[in-house]
């Protein structure tokens, strides 16, 4: 039983040191390892395993003392466990059993002798190391302020993660396809599928998109239909038969969105030389668009005031 016991402190330093060598590993390493119940089924398995190892090893050791006789003690196992013994004795720094009267005091309870055991070397090598961490934490953060203190570290963490959210807003612009694409209002994105529009469209659609190779962009005839999302697929995956290639390996997803959101922008402009019109016609109409502009009615007041005055 002595033995097995042994057997399982050391096993639980064991897993103790495993546990702490974890943590030095990333963090995402780590978790995973944590999170996984396969490791933790394993290392429940092997206590087990080791716990009826041991029993059965010791009931083996019990049966052949039986056999021999009980007075018979075998010097290897006292050798084999002294190791351990020194082990535990350097943990504890206890007296043992046989000198306990050198370290027990007069003070006794209900049959309980006090001992005045020292304390253990782990303990004191955690106090002293604590100490000298003040010391150093004192001298790093307070005095030199070499190191910047818990909100000011707070502080530089919320500009890096500012930092991150905009650059990630930045990338998630290539984000959208022909299901989520919207249409884009913002002038300088608006300039920049201009931009765009001149160097690879403007070829075959004109400067103005007034049409040449291709359709007409300014009127409201659509062949593939006249929503951000249809103009974003168009220019995405082209009209091979019709001779536009796809865009979409030359193009990123936010410039497609660029392009196709200016493309839109061109209905109702005046082209130089307008192509004739094709596919069918589609009209957007908006409430803006279907009210009065403000020279429209002052027009109407005007007649209106004319007829009056007859």
């Amino acid at each position: 039983m002595k033995r097995l016991n042994k057997t399982l402190i050391l096993f639980v330093v064991l897993l103790m040191v495993g546990a702490g060598s974890i943590t030095t590993l990333n963090p995402e390493s780590s978790q995973d390892i944590i999170g996984n119940p396969t490791y933790w089924i394993i290392a429940i398995a092997l206590f087990f395993l080791i716990i009826g190892f041991m029993a059965t090893f010791e009931a083996l050791e019990a049966m052949k003392k039986m056999i021999k006789g009980q007075d018979e003690t075998v010097e290897e196992e006292v050798e084999e466990d002294d190791w351990v013994d020194n082990i535990l004795h350097k943990l504890t720094d206890a007296a043992p059993l046989d000198r306990e009267d050198e370290v027990a005091t007069d003070h006794e309870y209900d049959g309980i002798r006090e001992l005045d055991n020292n304390l253990p070397p782990w303990w004191l090598a955690g106090f002293y190391i604590s100490i000298a961490f003040a010391v150093i934490y004192l001298l790093r953060y307070h005095v030199f302020q070499t190191a910047p203190l818990s909100a000011e570290e707070l502080k530089i963490e919320l500009a890096e993660a500012e930092a991150a959210t905009q650059e990630y807003l930045k990338n998630a612009a290539n984000l959208v396809d022909e299901s989520s694409v919207e249409m884009l209002n913002d002038e300088s994105r608006l300039l920049a599928g201009g931009q765009i529009f001149t160097k690879n469209c403007a070829v075959c659609h004109a400067n103005d998109g007034g049409g040449g190779v291709g359709p007409n962009l300014t009127d409201a005839y659509w062949i593939h239909g006249n929503d951000i999302k249809d103009v974003f697929k168009t220019v995405k995956y082209g009209v091979p038969a019709k001779g536009m290639i796809p865009w979409k390996d030359q193009l990123s997803a936010a410039e497609m969105q660029e392009v196709a959101s200016y493309v839109l922008s061109l209905q109702g402009t005046t082209p130089a030389n307008p192509k004739e019109p094709q596919g069918d016609l589609i009209e957007a109409k908006a409430e803006e668009d279907m009210a009065p502009s403000d020279s429209s009615a002052s027009e109407v007041i005007t007649e209106e005031e004319n007829i009056s005055s007859l």
